[in-house]
C-alpha cells in the first residue's frame, strides 16, 4: 500500500524595521555597518527634527515690513552694488520720533556703507562714501553714550557711524575687536596682535598718551576677539581663552588663562548665545560657559576634516547655532555652488539646535556671512554670500529652495544586516508615506533598485525583493512640492 508523505515548508520569518525616527543623528564619523537602523550615512538639503524627512534650508531675498504696525506687508530690501561683503545691525533711539530705530547696514563692491530702516518704505538704500580701499574692520562700538558702528581700516582711516547715518572720521589704528566694560574701552589692533590696548576716553581721538596697554605673549597666540560676559572681560585667541578682571577703582587688572587650545580657534565663529559662547577649534564645536570649555559632539563634522577653513563663520538664531563651512561630501556630486567654475569657499551650511541635539545640513550655498537680526517686532536670519549671489542679501527659509531654485536632497543609511549578521536575508516590500514624489534606492552586494513613489495622502506598500546580506537605502525627493516622507518600514525576510 502506497502512503503519501506529507511535505512540510519552513515557515519565512519575517520582521519589520521602522525608520520612521530619521531626527537620529547622522554620523559620517564611524563605520557604515557600526551605524543603527534609522540613522544616516549623510543626510543633507532635509529637516528631520520632528522624526520625518520634510524640505530643507534654503534663502531667498531678505524682505522686512514697511511699517511697525503692519508686519505682515512685506517688501523687497533694496541692494545697492554688485557684493555685498558684510553685513550688520544698529539699533538706535530717535529723540525726534521718540522710538526705537532698527537699521541693516551692508558694505558693497563701491566700497559705500549702505543702509535702511527695516520698518520704512524704501527705493533705494542711503549710502555713505567712504575713503577705504578695501573692507575695513567692521566692529560694533559705543560712541557717545549711543549705539554705534565703527569702520576702520588697515592705514588707520577710522569712520564711526550712528543714528540716521551720522558719521565721524578720524584716523586711529586698525580695530579689529571692542567693547566697553565697567567704564573702559578695550580694543585689539591690528598692528599689535599680542596686546589689549584700553582708554577710559575713546578711540577715534586716541593717541599715546589716552592709552594704556596689557601685553599677552606666550603660547596662546594673538588676540582675536573681546567679550564682555558674566562680569569679566574674555580674550578669545588664537589657541586660548583668557580671562581679565577689570577692577574700576583703579589700574589693577586679574589676568587668569582659563583656556588652552590644541588647535586654532576660528575668530568668525565665535558667538555668544545664552549663558554660553560657542566657537569652532579646528574641526570641533566647543562651547565656554565662563568657566570651562567642552566639546560639543557632532559625529558629521567629520564631513568638515582636512578642509579649507578661513572662510568659516557662524551665528546663532532661533535656538541654533549656524555655521558656514567647506565640506567634503565624497561622493562624486555636485550640488548648487559645486558646479561653479570658479569655485567655491563654503559648500555647507550646518544647523545644531542647541538644546535637541539635532543637526541638519544645507548643502549647495557659498554662505559669506550671517546675522541674526533680532528685535521685538520681528526677527530674521539674514545673509549675505561668495559666488553666484554675491549681489543678494537673503534670509533663511524652510522650503528646500535657494532663490528659486530646489537643490537636490539625500538621506543616505550606513550598511544595514537587519540584526541578522552574516545571513542572506530579503527586503520584501517597504512601506512609505509622502506627500511628494521621491525616490527609494535599495542597494546590496546582488544589486540595486530604483522605486520611483508617487506622492500622494496615505500609506504606499512597495514590493521590493531584493536579497543580500548587508543592505543601504537611500531616499531622495523628486518633486517641486514640499517635501514630506514618513511611516518609512522595512520588510525583510530570511
Amino acid at each position: 500500500m502506497f502512503i503519501k508523505k506529507k511535505l512540510t515548508s519552513k515557515k519565512e520569518s519575517e520582521k519589520q524595521f521602522e525608520f520612521d525616527i530619521f531626527k537620529m543623528e547622522q554620523n559620517n564619523k564611524d563605520d557604515d555597518q557600526l551605524l543603527k537602523i534609522g540613522q544616516a550615512k549623510v543626510s543633507y538639503n532635509f529637516i528631520s527634527q520632528d522624526g520625518s524627512l520634510r524640505s530643507g534650508y534654503g534663502f531667498k531675498e531678505f524682505t522686512s515690513p514697511i511699517s511697525e504696525e503692519n508686519l505682515d506687508d512685506e517688501h523687497e530690501f533694496a541692494v545697492r552694488g554688485n557684493e555685498v561683503s558684510k553685513i550688520w545691525k544698529l539699533k538706535w533711539y530717535d529723540k525726534n520720533s521718540d522710538r526705537d530705530c532698527n537699521y541693516l547696514f551692508y558694505y558693497n563692491d563701491e566700497n559705500y556703507v549702505c543702509f535702511d530702516n527695516i520698518f520704512k518704505p524704501r527705493t533705494s538704500p542711503f549710502f555713505v562714501q567712504t575713503n577705504f580701499t578695501s573692507l575695513p574692520y567692521i566692529t560694533n562700538y559705543r560712541y557717545d553714550k549711543q549705539d554705534a558702528i565703527l569702520l576702520s581700516g588697515k592705514d588707520g582711516n577710522t569712520m564711526v557711524i550712528s543714528g540716521a547715518g551720522w558719521t565721524k572720521e578720524s584716523e586711529a589704528q586698525g580695530i579689529i575687536s571692542c567693547c566697553d566694560h565697567y567704564g573702559k574701552l578695550f580694543a585689539i589692533t591690528a598692528s599689535a596682535r599680542g596686546t589689549l590696548v584700553y582708554t577710559d576716553s575713546d578711540f577715534i581721538n586716541w593717541d599715546d598718551t589716552h592709552t594704556s596697554d596689557l601685553d599677552f605673549t606666550d603660547e596662546r597666540g594673538d588676540l582675536n576677539k573681546i567679550i564682555s560676559f558674566n562680569d569679566y572681560l574674555y580674550i578669545f585667541r588664537d589657541f586660548g581663552i583668557t580671562q581679565v578682571s577689570v577692577y574700576s577703582n583703579n589700574e589693577t587688572f586679574a589676568i587668569s588663562h582659563m583656556y588652552k587650545a590644541s588647535e586654532y580657534i576660528q575668530p568668525n565663529t565665535i558667538v555668544e548665545f545664552g549663558d554660553n559662547i560657542y566657537f569652532m577649534e579646528g574641526d570641533k564645536l566647543k562651547v565656554f560657559n565662563g568657566s570651562s570649555v567642552k566639546d560639543v559632539p557632532i559625529k558629521c563634522l567629520d564631513l568638515i576634516k582636512g578642509q579649507d577653513a578661513r572662510y568659516m563663520s557662524a551665528e546663532c538664531f532661533d535656538g541654533k547655532y549656524f555655521l558656514a563651512c567647506r565640506a567634503n561630501f565624497d561622493d562624486g556630486e555636485k550640488i548648487g555652488c559645486e558646479n561653479s567654475e570658479s569655485g567655491f569657499k563654503n559648500n555647507l551650511l550646518l544647523v545644531y539646535d542647541i538644546e535637541n541635539k539635532q543637526v541638519d545640513l544645507l548643502r549647495g550655498v557659498d554662505v559669506r556671512q550671517m546675522l541674526a537680526l533680532t528685535n521685538n517686532l520681528k526677527s530674521k536670519l539674514v545673509v549675505c554670500f561668495y559666488n553666484d549671489n554675491k549681489g543678494k542679501i537673503g534670509q533663511l527659509v524652510k522650503n528646500g529652495s535657494v532663490f528659486g531654485q530646489r537643490y537636490a536632497n539625500l538621506w543616505k543609511s550606513g550598511k544595514l544586516d537587519f540584526d541578522m549578521p552574516g545571513q542572506r536575508k530579503r527586503i520584501k516590500s517597504f512601506l512609505i508615506y509622502s506627500l511628494s514624489d521621491c525616490k527609494v534606492t535599495l542597494t546590496s552586494e546582488e544589486g540595486e533598485k530604483n522605486f520611483f513613489v508617487k506622492g500622494g495622502s496615505e500609506v504606499q506598500k512597495i514590493s521590493a525583493n531584493l536579497a543580500g546580506n548587508t543592505f543601504g537605502i537611500e531616499i531622495a525627493g523628486l518633486g517641486e512640492d514640499d517635501d514630506y516622507i514618513s511611516n518609512f518600514v522595512v520588510t525583510v525576510s530570511k
